[in-house]
Order: C-alpha cells, then sequence, then structure tokens
C-alpha cells in the first residue's frame, strides 16, 4: 500500500495502525481532495475501477454451456439498455410535440399583437395633431389614476403585512 521511499516513517507507522483515512474496500490512503470528494456522494478509484469480469467455466460446465450464459446476459443488458432509450426517445418526443405547440401558440400571439399595433397606428395616422395631443392628455390622467391605485394596494399590502406580523 505505501512505498518506503515516498512516505516518511511516521506516516506509514499512522498508516498502518489505522491513523489515517483510507478506503474500506481496497485499503488506499484517501488524501483531503479524496475525502471531500467522498463525502459529496463520489467514489474511491477502486469503485470506478472495479469491473465485473465473467466467471469461468466451472468444473462440470461446459465451455459451449458458459459462453451461452455469457451471450444471455449480455442480451438481457442490450434488452435493458434498448428500453431505456425507447422510455427516453418516448419523453424527447413528447417534449418536443409540446415544444411545438407552446412555440405555435406565441408565434400567433405575437402575430395578433402586431396587427393590434399596426391598427393602432393607423388609427393614430388618422387623428388631426388636436387629437393627437387630447389623446396624449387622456393617456396621461389613465397613467396617474393608474398610479395612485397602484399606491393604494401597496399601503393596503403593508398594512396587513404589518398586522400578521406578531412584534
Amino acid at each position: 500500500m505505501i512505498t518506503v521511499n515516498i512516505v516518511c516513517e511516521i506516516c506509514k507507522e499512522k498508516f498502518e495502525n489505522n491513523e489515517l483515512p483510507k478506503c474500506d474496500k481496497c485499503g488506499r490512503l484517501q488524501n483531503k481532495t479524496d475525502i471531500s470528494l467522498l463525502s459529496f456522494g463520489g467514489k474511491c478509484d477502486c469503485e470506478e475501477e472495479e469491473k465485473e469480469l465473467p466467471s469461468l467455466p466451472h468444473e462440470g460446465e461446459s465451455t459451449s454451456a458458459f459462453y451461452e450464459r455469457q451471450i444471455n446476459s449480455l442480451r438481457e443488458e442490450l434488452t435493458t439498455a434498448e428500453e431505456t432509450i425507447e422510455v427516453e426517445r418516448e419523453v424527447h418526443e413528447d417534449f418536443m410535440k409540446t415544444s411545438e405547440v407552446w412555440s405555435k401558440r406565441q408565434k400567433q400571439e405575437l402575430l395578433d399583437r402586431i396587427k393590434e399595433l399596426e391598427a393602432e397606428v393607423e388609427r393614430l395616422k388618422e387623428l388631426t395633431p388636436q387629437e393627437l395631443l387630447d389623446e396624449v392628455s387622456k393617456l396621461k390622467e389613465r397613467v396617474k389614476q393608474l398610479e395612485e391605485k397602484n399606491n393604494q394596494l401597496t399601503a393596503q399590502m403593508e398594512v396587513k403585512e404589518t398586522k400578521k406580523m406578531p412584534w
């Protein structure tokens, strides 16, 4: 586990006496980076390197039976992978359909708004300068009314929030 040429005697002794953190599976020394990685759900290198090796044919089992078992196992893996891919494809397809519907609806809403604005522009073009000034005055008055209403609602909300607070 520890080679003498890269570790001091004190650290080697601490490692051998289980005073330093190490992997439960492989016994490797865990450094600060490894420990923080493991605390966030990471895995030791030994777990990532670990691959399930096919078991060798048993004494009573023929080589063809051994390979048949391996083939069946791989077929099961393939079937599982294909099923997973099919489910993911269906989810993606549903998302794309929903996205397309949403996109069409947004596009139509924008086209409708453009038509409304074009009609408003045409209406305003037909007005005389005095009518335009009157229109601007009406809009300013409406803005003032909306600001007053907004201030009233804000004040009401503040009063309600103050009543809710127990202090």
